[in-house]
């Protein structure tokens, strides 16, 4: 029986426009958006920034030199958090699960992303506990998020249902023998989740 739901955050809970934060950078750098777009998901500095490893004006300074960024800290984390519309859908259908389920965040996320969130999206207090990467240090798909989450919750793995929209993190909690759903849209969760018997 499950008993608590663990759920993912980007484009799940909010949706995430990363081609907006890419557009964003660009127009102030002599990089082009490709070039951008490659050093974003390449950044070493961009995963030890989701780990907690580097402070937000170190992250600043990383992208500001390597992308010849022409602005400052404040117009940069402007641009870093532009990037976020509401999942109304899915901010209704918490709500519900909320009645019969303990309701646990589990996100690959940085300091600024999180703080924007926090402050701009009330339906995130509707969580029971937060497990953010940049907090606990470890990073999906690492085994040690999913242990984390495991002790965190004291739940038996089979008593956890967790949502997310990477394929392969979902894979990595199956490992430890969590019921997950890949989510890839509104109606599909609904779909799966009527299957898994959970109560909405």
């Amino acid at each position: 029986m499950i008993k608590t739901i663990l759920c993912d955050l980007g484009n799940v809970i909010v949706f995430f426009n990363e081609d907006k934060l890419i557009k964003g950078l660009a127009e102030f750098s002599n990089k082009d958006e490709k070039y951008v777009h490659r050093f974003f998901n390449r950044s070493i500095a961009r995963s030890g920034f989701d780990k907690g490893k580097i402070s937000a004006e170190q992250f600043f300074r990383h992208f500001k030199t390597n992308l010849n960024l022409k602005l400052n800290f404040s117009q940069f984390k402007k641009i870093w958090c532009s990037c976020f519309s509401p999942n109304k859908e899915m901010e209704e259908l918490l709500k519900k699960l909320k009645k019969n389920y303990n309701l646990v965040l589990l996100s690959n996320t940085d300091e600024m992303h999180f703080t924007y969130i926090k402050n701009n999206y009330p339906i995130l207090d509707i969580f029971d506990d937060l497990i953010l990467s940049y907090k606990v240090g470890y990073k999906k798909p690492s085994p040690l998020i999913y242990l984390y989450a495991l002790k965190k919750t004291g739940r038996f793995p089979s008593h956890i249902l967790y949502i997310d929209d990477i394929k392969e993190y979902v894979r990595a909690a199956k490992l430890f023998g969590i019921k997950s759903i890949q989510y890839k849209n509104f109606e599909k969760l609904k779909l799966d989740l009527k299957q898994k018997n959970i109560k909405i």
